[in-house]
């Protein structure tokens, strides 16, 4: 009964904040600043609590209790501080759509991202969370620190989450475009964490908007980390659709994903074009090569077929797209970027493994 209790407390307090964080926030009760300091705060929490989750199972140093209760405490502050952060933004914006201050294009981007953001999370959950967990319930008592093979931990983590060593060893090929496309797109997602502190939160804090400053160095810093993870996954993409027209009616076939491919090449292909727009518009200066492509694609355009029309009618069909593909990605094969590194990981620990399957002979055996 107790435990239910504090099941049960744990959820209604932080889950009542964030519905007093919403309300407040469309009553203009709160700033835009509120929402922004959560989504640091839980940037913050969720990566010290995953840094010491690392540590937790890839080494033996430090005292086990101590590092469970802080890593479990960590990410759970910083899974409802990132609630919390949803919430108040949310009611902020509404209040903003409501007061007449949103343009339309953000007015429509919110629920649309939001939807995008809750699909992909509750698709992961899922598929990662909830499909394991009777396995979880049935062995998890065997999972303990002191059984956990951590010099195969670093090993699996460094050779096959991080240099994909095991796939190298099978193609070249395929190594290239999964390396391209994997890495490009973590680092543009974290570029983007990043670009929303800058972009978002700073400016909410009440500092410059230095966003608006086109040659400001930290936003050209930015513009050429975008090109550059931009050019990584577009690189990947070509080269996943030639490797499928190499293995076209052979066996390697079946790894391929045509679909989620040529959706992934549109989406980086058009927020290419849409730099370029962007650049267009902008008198000439050599400081913008620092976006790379995007820069080299604008000489194409010339100012008099700019419109704000036409710029806005791409803006839509790239943002709403890269919302559909955030969500589309737990529906595919694309969900095995995340699925497969903990597989592998898993895998390495064979005493783990051994005594699941001792335990599981000894379940049909009755004893």
């Amino acid at each position: 009964m107790n435990f239910w209790h504090r099941v049960r407390f744990n959820l209604l307090l932080p889950s009542s904040l964030a519905v007093c964080l919403l309300i407040a926030g469309i009553f203009d009760l709160l700033n835009s600043a509120w929402g922004y300091g959560l989504f640091v705060a839980a940037t913050l929490l969720l990566g010290v609590g995953a840094a010491t989750f690392m540590v937790y199972i890839c080494s033996k140093t430090l005292s086990s209790t101590v590092l469970k209760i802080t890593w479990s405490r960590l990410l759970w502050l910083g899974f409802w501080s990132y609630i919390c952060a949803v919430a108040a933004l949310s009611g902020y914006f509404i209040n903003e759509t409501i007061e007449g201050r949103m343009e339309i294009e953000w007015v429509l981007f919110g629920p649309v991202a939001l939807v995008a953001i809750i699909a992909i999370e509750f698709g992961l959950y899922k598929i990662l969370i909830v499909n394991n967990l009777p396995t979880w319930k049935r062995y998890g008592y065997l999972v303990t620190r002191d059984a956990i093979d951590t010099d195969a931990m670093r090993r699996t983590l460094y050779d096959d989450v991080v240099l994909h060593r095991t796939l190298f060893s099978i193609s070249t090929f395929r190594w290239l475009r999964h390396t391209l496309i994997y890495w490009g797109f973590i680092t543009m997602f974290g570029l983007e964490i990043l670009a929303v502190m800058v972009r978002e939160a700073w400016p909410a804090f009440g500092g410059e908007d230095i966003w608006e400053i086109t040659a400001h160095p930290l936003r050209l810093a930015f513009d050429f980390g975008y090109d550059f993870t931009g050019t990584m996954v577009l690189l990947g993409c070509i080269l996943a659709l030639i490797w499928r027209v190499m293995v076209n009616n052979k066996p390697e076939k079946k790894f391929a994903d045509t679909p989620s491919t040529i959706f992934l090449l549109f989406v980086v292909a058009s927020g290419f074009v849409l730099e370029a727009l962007r650049l267009a518009a902008l008198p000439p200066d050599p400081i913008y090569w620092f976006s790379f492509l995007g820069y080299s694609m604008s000489f194409i355009f010339v100012e008099d077929e700019l419109s704000g029309l036409s710029y806005m009618a791409l803006w839509y069909i790239h943002v709403f797209g890269s919302c559909a593909f955030i969500a589309y990605i737990p529906v595919k094969r694309l969900v095995h970027s995340c699925a497969t590194p903990m597989g592998r990981l898993m895998n390495s620990q064979k005493k783990l493994l051994t005594a699941k399957r001792e335990s599981h002979i000894s379940g049909l055996m009755g004893r």
